[in-house]
């Protein structure tokens, strides 16, 4: 929620790109404390069978992971479009229609596949570890192996060629224009720099925190026994992809770490811990 909050009340010309950052930053919490409602009310306690809590909050989280990964794809498209065609980016990305457009286009891909299992093509089922529901990794339907393949397939898969590709071919314009020695604006190149960076470390943080999980669910799917602590580790680890939005724009935007580090909160804790180190040398 912070890079919601600077973004919302520091930012004064929010665009497009601004947007999915904040819808990025609420799919990620979202995603985190839902999946782990079922966790915190059963507390150290197993499931015996799929409640409806356990399976609405795994229908939530899943939907919201889709919908991360289908928002970095199309962040990385539109970042490619700003780069090889301005004109036509600046004149379409400040539509209020078109950004909700792009936006909504990311939550009905991700939730289409969401309600796929509660309709009939496989089920949500207990995770590994039996202290949360997930996709049906020990394929007790008949048809759960289909779904999982076509999962891999068009939620990781092909977003991630999604991204590669536009990262390519927006490197490839940018070098492009330096080498014909196109008239360059220092502030637009950084700019671009930022942006680059923002659409590939992003992508690289999320698919890096998930890819764990991924693997253990794979593993399972081939009939190999997962150590329930594994399976419960790997879960909690791709939690942390709710911070790595925030990591990454620290690490490659000025302008947000310098807003973050004006926070009131984070100046509080700096002074804190200025006092705790002149207290340690007397």
């Amino acid at each position: 929620m912070t890079a919601c909050y600077i973004i919302l009340t520091k930012v004064k010309r929010k665009e497009l790109t601004h947007l999915f950052v904040v819808s990025i930053s609420i799919t990620n919490l979202l995603e985190s404390t839902i999946g782990l409602t079922p966790q915190l009310v059963m507390a150290a306690e197993y499931l015996v069978e799929s409640t409806p809590l356990c399976i609405a909050s795994s229908f939530a989280a899943f939907g919201f992971a889709i919908t991360n990964i289908t928002h970095l794809a199309m962040l990385s498209f539109i970042r490619t479009v700003a780069i090889k065609y301005p004109r036509q980016y600046l004149k379409y990305h400040k539509m209020f229609l078109c950004r909700i457009t792009l936006i909504f286009v990311c939550y009905a891909y991700g939730f289409f596949w969401a309600t796929l299992p509660i309709i009939g093509w496989s089920k949500y089922e207990l995770d590994l570890d039996k202290k949360r529901c997930s996709l049906d990794w020990k394929l007790t339907k008949s048809n759960s192996f289909s779904f999982i393949l076509t999962i891999f397939i068009c939620c990781n898969i092909l977003p991630g060629i999604v991204i590669a590709i536009s990262l390519y071919f927006s490197t490839k314009e940018i070098r492009y224009r330096k080498a014909r020695k196109f008239p360059q604006n220092t502030k637009t190149n950084l700019l671009e720099k930022e942006y680059l960076q923002v659409c590939f470390l992003s992508a690289v943080a999320f698919f890096f925190f998930w890819i764990s999980y991924i693997i253990v669910g794979v593993l399972t799917l081939l009939k190999i026994d997962i150590p329930t602590q594994l399976a419960t580790t790997t879960a909690l680890f791709s939690k942390f992809s709710t911070v790595s939005n925030v990591l990454v724009n620290c690490y490659a935007v000025k302008s947000f770490r310098k807003q973050l580090l004006n926070v009131k909160v984070i100046q509080n804790m700096k002074a804190y811990l200025r006092v705790l180190i002149v207290c340690k040398k007397i």
